[in-house]
């Protein structure tokens, strides 16, 4: 079990105009990137509103990376590496260092039980709007009708091996819910398992400017 410091609120920042830095998925990585992704999905934050609220999912078309956290928060700042074999979580933090200026396109390439949608920038602040105030228009409301929110994935984070990854994952469902964290993974036998994660739950959050 990993010993973690205290939450620390997290919240994300979607800069207008052109994502820098922006890069292609390289095949290689793919099949545990999306892995990785669907595992996680959907969020606590989301889950817990319920089925009513979870016909389909949002996940933004583009990773976030450092410059979109606010604050620009480290992975080892919300977590320490497993006592038992400290390195694995050590070299993921280094490929994180390496490459968290980068934004990466999504595809649809994630394992799902129910339907979900890529959102564009335009279509985040479209749903912004819907799920963010009161005053959305009829249209809006009806084509974001379903959704709980949104998630948004950094890039993932492996150690050499790419047997272990570091990422961080933020769900939105409206201004007074956002949950935010990194979270450390392993994989064993093959199949990818959360080894440790601190949510970051922040009341009255609003993770867009």
């Amino acid at each position: 079990m990993m010993t973690l410091r205290p939450a620390i609120a997290v919240l994300l920042v979607l800069f207008a105009g052109p994502l820098r830095g922006q890069v292609p998925l390289h095949a290689s990585r793919q099949q545990d990137v999306y892995a990785i992704y669907s595992l996680l999905m959907p969020g606590a934050v989301l889950a817990n509103l319920g089925p009513d609220h979870n016909q389909r999912w949002a996940i933004a078309d583009t990773t976030i990376n450092i410059d979109d956290m606010n604050p620009k928060l480290s992975p080892d700042a919300a977590l320490r590496p497993p006592a038992d074999n400290p390195r694995p979580f050590q070299e993921a933090l280094a490929d994180f260092h390496a490459r968290k200026y980068q934004r990466l396109t999504l595809g649809r390439h994630f394992h799902l039980d129910r339907p979900y949608t890529l959102l564009s920038a335009a279509e985040i602040s479209e749903m912004k709007q819907t799920l963010g105030t009161a005053a959305a228009s009829s249209a809006l409301q009806q084509k974001y009708a379903g959704y709980p929110g949104i998630t948004f994935f950094s890039d993932v984070y492996f150690d050499s091996r790419q047997r272990a990854a570091l990422v961080y994952q933020l769900d939105w469902c409206g201004n007074l819910c956002s949950q935010g964290e990194w979270i450390y993974l392993e994989k064993h036998n093959g199949h990818w398992v959360q080894r440790s994660g601190q949510a970051a739950v922040v009341s009255g959050a609003r993770p867009f400017e």
